[in-house]
């Protein structure tokens, strides 16, 4: 019989069960706090204490969702085990519920001084929702071992270094991880689990419908690191390195474990971030504000434009975004109109003869931009992100250097590492880094270091591309 499945189908009952706890977790949310005041006041709810309660009631269930996420209390693709989700359990409860609390305390504090929150309650509370997260927990794991669930682990490397992760796998590893074997990095390998070589990766992963990859060694070609990146991609499987020994004191990643192995991803984990939305918000209320502020700096700029050169005051260019698709930019036009008529697609340097005097003042603080304020508006750009490249040129990077396909992961950005630690003529190899480093670490304080650092350029007028 075949036992081959496919993976999103694979992981779509896991992903309902995620939904349903979290459901249920809003539930919980509003049962313990209600039974903690009552097991508090037997009497009757004193209306001091109960106004609080259903006035702040939301504001209770977004901390503890919030906390539940952080603390990994959805994840059932890394924590396999009851201790796993206890020590988590232990730690959402906790902050889910002081979180709460205190923001509550605030608010009470300087608006409804007359309410009144009682400890008591909250430390039944907190143990209430403590036992809520630890059961439920419990049960989902029991209902995915009846359910035979597993999670299909391959190891990408050299034999006797594979063979090696193997036996600590092989012991230490929780019952739901299923060893599938080995994708050798050489050629002729002697060993029985050896399921092909890495030039055959695609086929086996998709046979074998892996979930996770552990890359044993990071000296891989580039081509084939490349496919085994898309492949993950592709089938929404985990690619995590075992670091060698001279590579954690250089590292600031994310760390995971399995079987006791330190494991560090290589596949974005963006995709799958509380963030990811968040980020979309944070991109459309600042987008609106700056349009508006920036206005009157806009219609000064296009006048300039007018004057100092004949042409439209805009200029817009097709460029490449998400996942390959076509967008429309729109800058205010800062060279000569029809300046590549002769010279077609070509990259713009720090002293282009083509730009015009308004154009250099405009793109050393950045004036130029602001139009695109409107593809960030729109959804096609974020803030922060790699900056949009045409699709001639990220057709011939991606020939030279396979991994550029990967900047195409995220949505594009108005500005970048790149842009703040780089030079307006850095190397598009050099911009690739930063690119692949900021994937890898897409977060709220992230953006907000990077937004304030481009600030700073701007306002000092040192500019990068």
């Amino acid at each position: 019989m075949n036992n081959r499945t496919n993976t999103s189908e694979s992981k779509g009952p896991l992903f309902r069960k995620e939904v349903l706890l979290a459901a249920l977790d809003v539930l919980a949310a509003y049962a313990c706090t209600s039974l903690a005041l009552h097991l508090r006041f037997p009497g009757g709810i004193p209306p001091v204490h109960a106004l609080p309660f259903l006035t702040l009631l939301p504001l209770f269930i977004i901390v503890r969702l919030a906390a539940a996420h952080y603390f990994g209390l959805y994840d059932f693709r890394h924590k396999l085990t009851l201790p796993d989700h206890l020590f988590a359990s232990i730690g959402g409860a906790a902050t889910g519920v002081a979180s709460g609390y205190m923001l509550s305390a605030l608010l009470l504090l300087y608006y409804e001084p007359a309410w009144q929150l009682s400890r008591l309650a909250a430390m039944t509370d907190c143990c209430l929702l403590l036992a809520w997260f630890t059961l439920s927990r419990w049960a989902t794991l029991q209902w995915l071992r009846v359910e035979g669930h597993r999670v299909r682990l391959l190891l990408v490397g050299p034999v006797e270094v594979c063979r090696e992760l193997m036996d600590e796998i092989t012991q230490h590893a929780p019952k739901p991880v299923d060893l599938l074997g080995v994708c050798s990095t050489e050629d002729d390998a002697d060993c029985e689990k050896v399921l092909g070589e890495i030039g055959d990766i695609d086929k086996i992963m998709k046979e074998n419908a892996v979930d996770q990859v552990i890359l044993a060694s990071f000296d891989l070609p580039q081509a084939d690191l490349h496919s085994l990146l898309k492949t993950c991609d592709a089938l929404s499987a985990e690619c995590f390195l075992f670091p060698n020994l001279d590579l954690p004191i250089l590292a600031s990643s994310t760390v995971l474990s399995i079987a006791g192995l330190p494991l560090i991803p290589l596949c974005p984990l963006f995709a799958t971030s509380l963030y990811k939305p968040v980020k979309r918000i944070l991109d459309i209320l600042a987008a609106a504000i700056l349009l508006i502020i920036t206005s009157p700096a806009t219609v000064v700029a296009a006048a300039a434009i007018k004057i100092s050169s004949p042409g439209p005051v805009l200029f817009t260019q097709q460029r490449v975004g998400l996942h390959g698709r076509a967008f429309r930019i729109y800058k205010l036009r800062t060279m000569v109109a029809g300046a590549e008529e002769h010279s077609g697609p070509v990259l713009s340097s720090g002293n282009d003869t083509r730009v015009t005097k308004a154009g250099r003042f405009l793109r050393r603080f950045r004036v130029d931009e602001i139009p695109q304020l409107w593809n960030v508006l729109s959804g096609k750009m974020s803030l922060v992100g790699p900056r949009p490249e045409r699709s001639q040129f990220v057709e011939e990077f991606i020939k030279e250097n396979p991994l550029y396909e990967r900047r195409l992961l995220i949505k594009p950005g108005l500005t970048g590492l790149a842009q703040i630690h780089g030079r307006y003529d850095t190397d598009y190899a050099h911009k690739l880094r930063y690119d692949l480093i900021y994937m890898n670490t897409v977060s709220f304080a992230a953006d907000i270091r990077i937004l304030a650092s481009t600030v700073r350029t701007v306002l000092t007028g040192h500019g990068t591309s």
